[in-house]
């Protein structure tokens, strides 16, 4: 299989059967029903099918806020296997997270802890830091493109 970038990707082909989105595509609610599927988001799954046009397209960046490669130079870690098996989910279950729902973007950021260190290797430390940035950054009130709720048509603040 080859990408956008005309390579092949061994590591993302052993891993999946599907076609995982590369930094800059588009994913409409379609696609991230099939990638909720394909990471066992079930929860996510019922809550996109049940409002289909609640959602809005979004591109994928990686992982927000800095170079997925650099990411990996910084960590020693595989930038593939932060971008694919841990920021990639993350933004699934950020895109499609509840409003006002801090228990639950909770819960989604500690899954993110353990997916860095579990999955892609990186150290305690590091993965701290990238959380410590996640909480700050991702905050629902500020209304970014990879804040808590992002992919929603109609976004709803707490008060």
């Amino acid at each position: 299989m080859h990408f956008q970038d005309g390579k092949s990707h061994p590591v993302r082909n052993r891993e999946r059967k599907m076609k995982l989105p590369e930094i800059g595509d588009t994913v409409s609610a379609t696609e991230a029903l099939a990638l909720c599927r394909h990471f066992g988001l079930d929860y996510l799954v019922k809550r996109i099918e049940s409002d289909p046009e609640g959602f809005k397209d979004w591109n994928f960046d990686g992982c927000s806020g800095l170079s997925d490669e650099l990411m990996g130079v910084f960590t020693g870690c595989n930038w593939e296997d932060i971008t694919y098996k841990c920021c990639l989910p993350h933004d699934l279950c950020y895109g499609y997270g509840e409003p006002g729902n801090e228990i639950e973007r909770k819960r989604v950021d500690i899954k993110f802890y353990s997916d860095l260190v579990t999955k892609a290797g990186m150290s305690e430390w590091a993965a701290s830091a990238f959380v410590a940035a996640v909480r700050i950054g991702g905050s629902e009130v500020f209304g970014l493109s990879f804040s808590w709720g992002f992919a929603r048509r109609r976004q709803t603040y707490p008060r």
